[in-house]
């Protein structure tokens, strides 16, 4: 299986194996849709997609992250970086098969404070969904009124 470092990250597939080209294309955008797996060694790791919308916009979707630092502001500087690396919106999805570990009641705080802050667009989980058209439809406290159920997020595990 090939790993390849691009941009300071290590990636690789998560499932299946890729080419060190057709990696390199899947990170650029120009590849089909492909889960990877990322690690910023000694920071952060976790797996994500890339994608193109109808407009040609990017579209990153996150199934999991976990930084190995919590409460140091990690989470934070991990989704900047991953915004930064490929300037599209950024979407917090549990597609039911990935299981994340040490997901807790703490993890669904921190999503709704990047929500707010405009660092991820979406959150999708089975403890939460909040949307891009949230922002702009008054909701005062997206994490709270819109949620659907209660426990934790279950999408993915930042700080």
């Amino acid at each position: 299986m090939a790993e390849i470092e691009w941009k300071g990250i290590i990636w690789k597939a998560a499932y299946g194996s890729l080419s060190v080209k057709e990696l390199l294309t899947i990170l650029k955008g120009f590849g089909p849709m492909e889960t990877l797996k990322f690690e910023s060694v000694g920071r952060f790791h976790g797996e994500l997609s890339l994608a193109l919308d109808e407009e040609g916009a990017k579209e990153i979707t996150i199934y999991h992250l976990e930084v190995l630092e919590r409460r140091k502001g990690m989470g934070r500087a991990a989704l900047q970086r991953l915004k930064e690396i490929f300037r599209g919106d950024v979407y917090v999805e549990d597609p039911g098969r990935i299981k994340v570990r040490n997901a807790n009641d703490e993890s669904l705080p921190f999503w709704v404070k990047m929500y707010q802050e405009g660092l991820i667009d979406s959150l999708d989980s089975e403890g939460c969904h909040l949307t891009p058209d949230m922002r702009t439809g008054g909701a005062k406290d997206p994490g709270r009124g819109n949620a659907k159920g209660s426990g934790p997020a279950g999408a993915a595990h930042g700080s």
